[in-house]
């Protein structure tokens, strides 16, 4: 059965292309926001590592709301295991100086929104939940180490 497509009726996909590009400059651009969260917060809680917990849970919600306003595809998807993959980052960095605290959450947040968006780029979800929840688990692993 042949389906006649009529020029210029063709669908236009949802989300545009995947560019890993501009998916690592939003994921260096939260790194950084999650450092100023973190140093603010930290003025009020008096505890780093919960600063950096509801700084890490702020900067996913900025995360979605910056992905879907660049329609990039599966943003929730993408931050919440980025927030989960980094949880506890402000504790780990907590005895550097700035700017290693800096250039660590830029680099993680890069690193980490570049590889989950690459995984979640594929359209079926079981799967794309499946890879990323190892990786999430591989990833505590290597950190509790």
């Amino acid at each position: 059965m042949a389906k006649v497509i009529i020029e210029g009726d063709e669908t236009n996909p949802v989300f545009e292309p995947y560019s890993i590009w501009r998916i690592c400059l939003v994921g260096a651009a939260l790194g950084a926001i999650f450092w100023f969260l973190t140093a603010i917060i930290s003025q009020v809680i008096e505890s780093v590592s919960v600063a950096g917990d509801v700084a890490a849970i702020l900067t996913a919600t900025l995360g979605v709301v910056v992905m879907l306003r660049l329609r990039m595809a599966q943003p929730l998807i993408i931050a919440l295991a980025t927030c989960l993959s980094l949880w506890g980052l402000a504790g780990w960095t907590s005895g550097l100086a700035v700017f290693e605290v800096i250039a660590f959450s830029v680099l993680l947040y890069c690193l980490c929104y570049a590889l989950f968006s690459w995984i979640a780029r594929y359209s079926q979800v079981v799967p794309v939940l499946s890879v990323i929840a190892l990786v999430i688990i591989a990833t505590r692993i290597v950190i509790s180490l």
